[in-house]
């Protein structure tokens, strides 16, 4: 089974379109131990392979949660630098571990067990070396194994080790990176100086139904997985758990939802947000089968396009791109337009300018909805799957 195929590299990479860098700090797990000096695990700043007369050998796991389903292509990064003394680089035996183990802990000779993934060349010094594991991550992705990582070791001891720096280093630049490429839209956020994860929401997507506000079920599932409370008496879910009254308009039904963004902790919840609705007395947000976001912001604010495209006016004061990728956004409840019906653009540039208090952002494939945070739940329970497959992150910085 060839799990793994170098491809090396002796620059930085670039950030591509449907690409996710993770270069994850402290919270990374790796570590180096050796058959004589250093048999319990070492977590420093580095990561070592080879040995003279003892044998040195290297572990690396990547949290994968969060990341893309399906990889077109997945590439593990470490970024070799000279040991300084006699020694030269070694070739290495890769092999995908079967069993946990503990960065802290670990002890040399306690077995542990994994597929032989591959011979690997030696690295060259001052460089990336780049090992391409996209059958491996799309099988750890799909559950067919579970993810335990890698253990690298020495063909040979004869005075020859590979230095690695670890996600311990203190320069981030350096640390081990995985990449994955995956069919997606890269989109930038439309609202400057906001990214998708610090900006106010007054309303989210919901997972639970196929099609816009006439298809209510009373649920409210959001891109966490996690089910909101809907109340057509219209109550306010407050951050803290607690409800709050609000009118009732006769032929619509509002509510408000408590929900957690991917770092786990609590969104913002705008309530001073204009459902647009007229005769109201107060201000509602409505969310059982809403087919965006809203981000309630100052009006005049200004709206960029997400990704490159086509723009094209749409309905009275909206604007809809659509993407050679496939995907097509919606940005509505406009105040003012920046371009003309048919115009290409180019991600970042202004199309327009917000009003009723919010931005309401869409994004299709096609007919089907899709939503840009994607899905945190486990593969195949996503209530709104996109082409048979969970919705998969949009934004160019998640991870």
């Amino acid at each position: 089974m060839l799990l793994v195929l170098l491809v090396l590299f002796t620059s930085g990479n670039s950030v591509l379109a449907d690409q996710v860098v993770f270069q994850p700090a402290s919270s990374g797990k790796d570590m180096w131990l050796s058959s004589v000096y250093n048999q319990y695990a070492v977590d420093d700043n580095k990561l070592q392979v080879g040995g003279w007369g003892d044998v040195y050998r290297t572990f690396l796991r990547f949290d994968l949660t969060g990341l893309p389903q399906t990889a077109t292509s997945a590439y593990v990064y470490l970024y070799a630098y000279p040991r300084g003394d006699s020694s030269t680089p070694v070739s290495m035996n890769c092999y995908v571990l079967t069993v946990d183990w503990n960065e802290q802990t670990q002890y040399y000779y306690t077995p542990l067990y994994g597929y032989f993934g591959g011979t690997l060349p030696a690295p060259t010094p001052n460089s990336w070396y780049g090992i391409d594991i996209t059958g491996i991550y799309n099988a750890w992705k799909a559950g067919t194994y579970t993810n335990y990582g890698f253990a690298f070791l020495p063909t040979a001891n004869d005075n020859r080790f590979n230095m690695f720096r670890s996600s311990d280093y203190s320069s981030w630049q350096y640390r081990p990176m995985l990449v994955v490429d995956y069919n997606g839209a890269n989109f930038g956020f439309p609202l400057p100086n906001y990214t998708p994860y610090n900006a106010l929401i007054g309303s989210v997507i919901d997972h639970s139904v196929s099609t816009g506000f006439g298809n209510k079920d009373g649920v409210v599932t959001t891109f966490t997985g996690e089910s909101g409370y809907v109340d057509y008496g219209c109550k306010y879910w407050l951050p803290d758990n607690t409800f709050d009254d609000c009118y009732s308009y006769n032929y619509q039904n509002y509510t408000v939802v408590g929900f957690k963004n991917q770092s786990n902790s609590d969104f913002l919840i705008g309530v001073n947000y204009d459902s647009g609705v007229s005769g109201q007395s107060r201000k509602y947000l409505f969310y059982d089968g809403h087919t965006g976001y809203d981000y309630p912001v100052s009006d005049g604010t200004d709206v960029e396009a997400a990704a490159s495209g086509t723009a094209y006016y749409y309905d009275t004061g909206d604007v809809k791109i659509v993407h050679p990728s496939g995907y097509d956004t919606y940005y509505l409840h406009l105040n003012s337009r920046n371009i003309y019906d048919g115009q290409p653009v180019t991600k970042g540039d202004k199309i327009g300018e917000t009003g009723d208090g919010h931005l309401h952002f869409t994004v299709k494939k096609g007919t089907q909805r899709v939503d840009p945070y994607g899905w945190q739940g486990e593969y195949g329970t996503d209530p709104l799957p996109v082409d048979g497959r969970d919705n998969a992150c949009l934004w160019d910085s998640c991870q």
